[in-house]
């Protein structure tokens, strides 16, 4: 479905209304009436840029599910790759049966740091999801990392190594797998880079998840829309230009050491007509806690920024944590 161009309804209907009244930040007449998408699929942010879709009310994919909101940063307010690694499994078991559909069929893992893998060998290892089958894609580093971290060994057997430009078929949808970039610091420095070609010792400090390749995935559903999910606030242009994605969840890390990012992501994609911000919270603050510390955590200038950059026609939508939005849409 790449290339295909496909227009989005600009009324988007959440299963919960907070979930539209949480934020959006409109650029053009995108309310136009169009017939509804043969296949309904629905969104929920995880946090950060985490992502679950949900096709056809039942089946579904996770995209980076980071649950554990665990303590990240040293006193100066930057990630600190020597503090411990400490998931909260609890916190995890709660979301997961609480709010996520069900085992998905798919995680998608853009890269190995600790606020994308850590809490994946818990999803895979969940008893309550024993006897689904769960396919993980990823890169080699990533593959290796979850093997270090006791995911089960059948869970380990069913992963798909990937490395940037495969195109999987699976049962009613397909997964393009683009190479990508890491978003940079300030001084364009890197957060815990490095690669793993063999299983390391068991990672005890958040420094030890290494980002290995970062990668972008393409999600089209059949009878449904194109989504395009990314991991950190960087892409390679050429990867990206000429896709065309009805769907964009934009990382809004820190991108400042990146030339012009967010106008040369979107003008690579031709201005999806859907546009959401992700990646821009505090990724500490539970997410079992109360609503108004968890919408605190969130940075508008984020969802600002990007309605700034979009052309007439883009939609800009902010989310709240753990709540669907139904992508109601139609197929030109």
């Amino acid at each position: 479905m790449t290339g295909r161009r496909t227009v989005l309804k600009g009324a988007l209907a959440a299963s919960g209304a907070a979930a539209v009244a949480a934020g959006v930040v409109g650029t053009g007449a995108a309310a136009r009436q169009r017939d509804p998408y043969p296949t309904p699929v629905e969104l929920r942010w995880l946090g950060v840029s985490g992502w679950e879709i949900v096709i056809d009310g039942g089946r579904s994919i996770l995209f980076d599910p980071y649950l554990s909101r665990m303590p990240c940063k040293g006193r100066s307010g930057a990630l600190d790759p020597r503090l411990p690694l400490r998931p909260d499994r609890a916190a995890v078991e709660r979301v997961a049966a609480r709010h996520l559909r069900g085992a998905p069929e798919l995680i998608l893992v853009s890269h190995g740091h600790f606020d994308h893998l850590a809490d994946v060998p818990q999803l895979l290892a969940r008893p309550a999801w024993r006897r689904a089958r769960i396919r993980t894609l990823c890169d080699e580093t990533v593959r290796h990392l979850l093997t270090a971290m006791g995911t089960p060994q059948a869970r380990a057997d069913d992963v798909i190594q990937v490395k940037g430009g495969e195109y999987l078929q699976f049962d009613g949808y397909t997964v393009e797998v683009f190479r990508s970039l890491h978003s940079q610091l300030a001084d364009h420095g890197y957060f815990a880079p490095g690669r793993r070609v063999a299983r390391p010792r068991r990672p005890a400090v958040l420094g030890d998840l290494v980002e290995g390749d970062t990668l972008s995935y393409q999600v089209s559903v059949d009878g449904g829309p194109t989504i395009l999910l990314m991991g950190a606030g960087n892409f390679v242009e050429r990867e990206l230009t000429g896709i065309r994605p009805d769907v964009a969840l934009v990382p809004m890390s820190s991108h400042s050491a990146v030339h012009r990012y967010v106008e040369r992501f979107l003008g690579a994609l031709g201005h999806p007509p859907l546009l959401i911000p992700s990646h821009h919270d505090d990724m500490v603050t539970p997410l079992t806690g109360t609503p108004r510390l968890l919408a605190a955590s969130v940075r508008p200038a984020a969802a600002v920024e990007l309605s700034k950059a979009a052309a007439p026609g883009s939609h800009v939508l902010t989310l709240r944590h753990l709540e669907l939005l139904s992508l109601t849409a139609a197929l030109r």
